[in-house]
């Protein structure tokens, strides 16, 4: 029996690239067809397997799941997703994970009561255990990017992100920053004045394996996460530092003479930073 949806405005579009997944993208685009909220389109994004993993395709009829088979390249292939998703909103999800039921439901509810809300993200909860996902952070958080110093605590295969946000400003995932694209994404986010939600409960399980891109290029992920926070750190400065900026710039070059020669690591730099401009911000809001 083919089940038939209307098309022609769904709400939520799923990005859900897949490169060699296995039996593990049936398992995630199953637990797609058995979300509480039925209103979206789900953009399964083959990034050029050779695995045969979506042949389990043909065995399902449903006018919302929509396979786009692409040449091997991921960031290209994520952002031709947004290209042509036609959704209100975006939300992503990695082809190894499994959504909870009512994860659809939750977001939009988090989007369409608070229009000001960009991104909602949520927890996760490791597959097969009680480990679960988080730092902590929930519910309404703006400004964020001073945050972000601290690193990526959102995490990529739980958001819902406003699109006209995207589309207004252009925003896309960039390919030199590749192995921490969804890291500058939130920090883009961020700059412009995006604001985050955290949804603080678990609503994606997923799978830990040796060969998640975190664990084989860990290296160049951290490298190009400092790039970010660096970017972050010297946008701060320069916009958000209430007259300090001058000050704050002496700081930062005392700071790397320290950490050349070994006396401070850089991440108590980029926290006493965060705490700097929590203490700013706070001044602000008085």
């Amino acid at each position: 029996m083919t089940m038939t949806y209307k098309l022609t405005s769904p709400l939520i579009s799923i990005i859900l690239p897949s490169y060699n997944a296995g039996k593990y993208l049936q398992e995630a685009v199953e637990s797609v067809i058995n979300q509480t909220y039925t209103s979206y389109e789900l953009l399964i994004l083959d990034d050029g397997s050779t695995d045969g993993c979506t042949d389990f395709l043909n065995n399902i009829s449903d006018n919302r799941i929509r396979l786009i088979r692409r040449k091997h390249n991921y960031i290209a292939t994520i952002n031709y997703g947004l290209s042509v998703a036609k959704g209100k909103y975006i939300a992503r999800m990695d082809a190894d994970d499994k959504m909870f039921p009512t994860r659809l439901a939750d977001q939009v509810a988090v989007l369409e009561r608070d229009k000001d809300i960009t991104i909602c993200a949520t927890y996760m909860q490791q597959m097969g255990g009680n480990n679960i996902y988080n730092n902590g952070i929930e519910g309404t958080i703006k400004p964020f990017a001073h945050i972000l110093l601290l690193g990526n605590f959102i995490a990529h295969p739980t958001v819902m992100i406003r699109t006209a946000f995207l589309n207004k400003h252009r925003l896309k995932y960039r390919p030199k920053y590749i192995y921490a694209e969804d890291y500058k994404l939130w920090a883009e986010i961020a700059c412009l004045g995006g604001s985050l939600y955290i949804i603080p409960k678990p609503l994606i399980e997923y799978r830990t394996s040796e060969g998640q891109v975190s664990r084989i290029h860990n290296q160049q992920q951290m490298e190009t996460a400092n790039r970010i926070r660096n970017e972050l750190l010297f946008f701060l400065i320069k916009n958000k530092s209430n007259g300090y900026a001058a000050h704050l710039k002496k700081l930062f070059n005392a700071y790397a003479l320290l950490n050349e020669d070994g006396l401070l690591d850089e991440n108590q730099i980029f926290h006493d930073y965060y705490q700097v401009f929590t203490n700013i911000f706070a001044k602000n809001e008085l």
